[in-house]
C-alpha cells in the first residue's frame, strides 16, 4: 500500500512540474513565433504565470457538470496504467495500451458531450458531427498502433519498449509513425491549447460554465497531450531504452520535450481548419489508405518472417 501512495505521489509530481515547463513554453514559443512578447505585463514575475493564469479560474464562480467529472476521474484512470518510465507507473497491464486507448477515446467522447450540451438542449446534430471529425484521426492511428502490436506480438507497454532494444520501431515503421504523428497533430489542433478552441467552440456556443469547469477543460488537454507524446515515444522512439551511455530515464524527458516543440512548431504551422468536409476527406483520401496499406505490409513481413521464415 505504501509502495502504490509513492507511485502515485511521485506520478502527481512528474505530470505537475511537465504541465508548468509544457504550459510556459507553449506560451513562449507560440509568442515568438507570432513575433509578440508574451506574458506581458509579467516582466518579473513570468515565471510564475502559469500558476496565476490557473489560480485565476479558482476565483470564480465554483461551478461544473457531469461531464467535467467524468473527463477528471477517466484521466486518473488513464495515467494510472501508463508507465511514464519503467518504474513509474501505477498498475502495470499485460494488455495496457488496449486499457488507456480505451480510456483516451471515452476522454474525447465526454470531451465532445461537455460541449454540445447547454442548458437549453443536447445538440445531437452538432455532437454526430464532431464525433465524426474526431474518429476520422482516431482510426488511422488505431491501424498504425495495431500494426506495432503485431510487430512486438504483444499489449504490454514493457515488451514493447523491450522489443525495441536494438532499433526504434520508427525504423521499421516510418509510415506507420507518419501517419500516426499526423494524427496525432490534427487532434492536438483541433483541440488547440494556444488559442480559442477550433474545433470544439466552432459553430457554437462558447462551453458554458466558468472557473474549475474552465480549468479541467486546460488541465484535461494538456494531460491528453501528455498521453499522445508518451505514446509516441513508447511505440515509436524506444520508450526508456537508454541511447549510448545516456540512461533512459534521461532520454524519456529529451525524447518528450523534442516532440513537444516539434508539435508545437507544425501546428502553428497549419492554416485555421474551417472546412469540416475537407478535413474528413483529407483524411480519408490519405491517412486511412496509408495506414491500412502500412497494417498490410506489417502482417505480410511478420508472416513471412515467423512462418516461412524466409526474413
Amino acid at each position: 500500500m505504501v509502495i502504490l501512495i509513492k507511485k502515485i505521489l511521485y506520478v502527481m509530481l512528474v505530470l505537475g512540474i511537465n504541465l508548468y515547463i509544457v504550459s510556459f513554453l507553449n506560451t513562449k514559443i507560440v509568442s515568438r513565433i507570432e513575433l509578440r512578447r508574451g506574458y506581458k505585463g509579467y516582466k518579473i514575475g513570468e515565471l510564475v504565470f502559469p500558476y496565476s493564469n490557473s489560480l485565476k479560474y479558482l476565483s470564480k464562480r465554483f461551478s461544473f457538470s457531469i461531464w467535467d467529472i467524468l473527463i477528471f476521474v477517466f484521466l486518473i484512470l488513464l495515467w494510472s496504467v501508463v508507465p511514464i518510465t519503467l518504474n513509474l507507473v501505477i498498475i502495470n497491464l499485460d494488455y495496457g495500451i488496449l486499457i488507456a486507448l480505451v480510456f483516451y477515446i471515452l476522454i474525447l467522447v465526454f470531451k465532445i458531450f461537455s460541449v454540445s450540451y447547454t442548458k437549453y438542449n443536447f445538440i445531437m446534430g452538432d455532437f454526430l458531427r464532431k464525433m465524426t471529425q474526431m474518429f476520422s484521426l482516431i482510426i488511422p492511428m488505431l491501424f498504425s498502433i495495431i500494426s506495432i502490436v503485431i510487430l512486438s506480438k504483444s499489449l504490454d507497454f514493457n515488451v514493447i519498449v523491450n522489443s525495441q532494444y536494438q532499433c526504434w520501431n520508427i525504423i521499421y515503421q516510418p509510415v506507420g509513425f507518419l501517419v500516426f504523428f499526423i494524427s496525432m497533430l490534427l487532434q492536438i489542433k483541433l483541440m488547440n491549447l494556444s488559442e480559442h478552441n477550433q474545433f470544439l467552440y466552432f459553430d457554437n456556443v462558447s462551453k458554458e460554465g466558468e472557473g474549475i469547469s474552465k480549468l479541467i477543460e486546460r488541465l484535461s488537454g494538456y494531460l491528453i497531450l501528455f498521453f499522445l507524446i508518451v505514446l509516441t515515444n513508447i511505440l515509436y522512439l524506444g520508450g526508456w531504452q537508454k541511447f549510448y551511455s545516456i540512461r533512459g530515464e534521461i532520454m524519456v524527458g529529451i525524447k518528450f520535450y523534442l516532440v513537444f516543440i516539434f508539435l508545437v512548431l507544425f501546428e502553428r504551422s497549419i492554416s485555421n481548419i474551417h472546412g469540416v468536409n475537407k478535413l474528413i476527406n483529407s483524411i480519408y483520401k490519405l491517412l486511412l489508405p496509408l495506414s491500412i496499406l502500412n497494417l498490410i505490409i506489417t502482417v505480410v513481413f511478420c508472416i513471412l518472417r515467423n512462418v516461412y521464415f524466409i526474413i
